[in-house]
């Protein structure tokens, strides 16, 4: 999933209306060169509703009805340079859109995301209601689905927090957490860990089961800055966060350093460990499903090439499963294996290695016929795959049988 994927263009603001501008040919060369690596890749435009720099704005003045301004008639300044967007105003709704409809019709893109969701709590704090913000909302996802092709996606950040009223119209929310790293970049502990860890767990899977199909939820963990970011600790939540989102969701997984206590911003950096390399293949388990009826906090998903778990349930557990298998991070191997609390492992079938795959990619073709040919009339131990102390015809068709 990659949001903010201008690839270069830019808002167009025309008598016509809102387009989308700039080179598309290149942008299409561009996105098509990320489909070449993973052509599974989503691709979203943020479309900003909180807040925006005044670039953003199609109205150069900064006292057009584009903004939130206080009672002196001055714009209220928000994120990191930015300014209030004033989304309860109707002209600003048609603006906003106008904007998804835009990102809709160019061609290039799945959908939009929007930032700063919340249906608990204003976001623009004193001058504006909790009901207005409310209705804005309301107002512009219905706009945007009748006005949008069917498969159109919006994902909003909402951080932690569920969404009973708007999620009919939200395919996914991006969860940036904040644990363990926490905003403030310390690992908070004890109860408020508990809390927060859980209210995690039950939005996910909250919005699994209730956010409008197809659903692409997102769980954004933080390291802990003021340790190394392969550190024990940081690996341990790491595979936590990454069982977690497996094992109750189909969604994705982000790791970032976060910010450390004193520094104004936190950094979006992402991490990237070698745990992820693991195969374990599609999901063929249903989702938030318990390893035993009697422990709660300890979940299990079967996939095709193994299992992952996830264990919150207060204690370790000795995880048995049906066949020999070897832990992705600890790489033991067996049918029995210990897992500590607030952790997670992939368990990876041990699979059968078939002596005509030479090369060991997983298939029998040309390539494999090809090194045992180079070996003829040797005792190479790989091209000898029938064992016969020698490399010779037989060799070649014990691989060409198993094309």
């Amino acid at each position: 999933m990659y949001f903010s994927a201008w690839f270069g263009l830019r808002f167009a603001y025309t008598e016509q209306g809102v387009s989308i501008g700039g080179h598309l040919d290149e942008a299409r060369l561009e996105r098509d060169e990320f489909l070449a690596l993973n052509p599974n890749m989503i691709f979203l435009v943020e479309v900003r509703m909180r807040d925006a720099f005044h670039g953003d704005s199609p109205d150069e003045s900064l006292y057009s009805p584009y903004w939130v301004r206080d009672i002196d008639g001055n714009p209220v300044r928000g994120w990191r340079g930015t300014y209030l967007v004033d989304f309860t105003h109707p002209e600003v709704q048609d603006l906003i859109v106008d904007q998804a409809v835009a990102v809709s019709r160019c061609g290039l893109y799945d959908g939009v995301l929007f930032d700063w969701w919340s249906e608990t709590g204003t976001v623009l704090e004193e001058y504006r209601t909790f009901e207005a913000e409310q209705l804005a909302r309301d107002t512009i996802l219905q706009r945007i689905r009748a006005e949008t092709r069917s498969d159109f996606l919006i994902m909003v950040n909402s951080n932690r927090r569920k969404l009973p009223r708007t999620g009919v119209y939200i395919n996914g929310t991006f969860m940036e957490s904040g644990t363990p790293g926490g905003f403030g970049g310390e690992q908070p502990q004890g109860e408020r860990l508990e809390r927060e860890i859980s209210e995690i767990e039950n939005t996910l899977r909250w919005a699994e089961q209730n956010l409008r199909e197809p659903q692409i939820n997102a769980l954004e963990a933080w390291a802990i800055p003021t340790e190394p970011l392969d550190s024990p600790t940081n690996l341990r939540w790491m595979r936590a966060f990454t069982t977690l989102n497996l094992t109750h969701s189909d969604g994705y997984s982000l790791i970032i350093k976060g910010r450390s206590p004193g520094e104004q911003w936190y950094s979006h950096e992402h991490l990237w460990y070698d745990f992820w390399d693991a195969d374990l293949g599609r999901p063929v388990g249903t989702k938030s499903q318990l390893y035993d009826e009697d422990i709660p906090g300890l979940y299990i998903r079967e996939f095709t090439n193994g299992w992952a778990v996830y264990n919150h349930s207060g204690e370790e557990q000795v995880i048995t499963l049906p066949e020999e298998v070897q832990g992705v991070a600890i790489g033991q191997l067996g049918t029995a294996h210990a897992l500590p609390n607030l952790d997670g492992e992939m368990y990876l079938r041990v699979k059968s290695v078939n002596p005509a795959d030479v090369n060991k990619d997983g298939v029998v073709n040309i390539l494999d016929l090809t090194i045992v040919a180079q070996g003829l009339g040797t005792d190479s131990k790989k091209g000898d795959v029938n064992g016969d102390g020698v490399v010779n015809i037989l060799d070649l068709v014990f691989v060409a049988n198993q094309f």
